[in-house]
């Protein structure tokens, strides 16, 4: 199910708030962030989740979840359309950068195969499943960094486009370093 773009963000009854997974989105995104998520838009999707099935592995304290994580709606395009998906991090590494309405960040989920950090705070280590990392790649007002970059969903491993459900782009050609997030130009480019 698409989230496209329009009406509000974290809209839970048309596009499941725009969450696409259960846990921690598994792929590579770069889009611009459109809405940092306030407490109350928090408590509602978090309701909306818990209500649906989702995240049922975490406590029922709504109040430690808000205050451990910190959820943003982010823009992506491809494949001729917008899409808004609901992203998650921890809120102690939002507060170390804040992260505001009109960033082009880079979330990339957690490496599963590696032990939660030893200095993350305990709250967080109830909801490492469920986020990943969020970096900012360009403010908003740095429209030359912006124009390095191509939004979309890609591959961790190779870079590759994907749609939002993980399936390889129809847009063949799009592909990026996973590494520097920089476009990888065909020969023909």
């Amino acid at each position: 199910m698409y989230s496209i773009a329009w009406g509000t963000s974290f809209d839970c009854d048309r596009n499941r708030c725009g969450l696409k997974t259960d846990g921690s989105y598994p792929h590579l995104v770069l889009g611009t962030v459109q809405k940092v998520a306030s407490d109350t838009d928090t408590a509602a999707v978090y309701r909306w989740a818990k209500e649906y099935g989702y995240w049922a592995d975490l406590p029922d304290n709504q109040g430690n979840f808000i205050r451990s994580i910190q959820m943003m709606s982010v823009e992506i395009t491809g494949q001729g359309s917008t899409e808004e998906i609901t992203l998650l991090m921890g809120r102690e590494h939002y507060d170390a950068i804040v992260i505001k309405a009109g960033d082009l960040v880079r979330y990339t989920p957690h490496e599963m195969t590696q032990p939660i950090p030893e200095d993350t705070e305990d709250t967080n280590r109830l909801y490492w499943n469920i986020f990943g990392c969020i970096a900012v790649l360009c403010r908003a007002d740095d429209g030359k960094c912006f124009e390095r970059y191509s939004t979309g969903i890609y591959g961790v491993a190779d870079g590759i486009g994907l749609n939002s459900h993980g399936e390889v782009s129809e847009e063949v050609t799009r592909r990026i370093d996973p590494i520097t997030y920089l476009p990888i130009r065909s020969r023909i480019d």
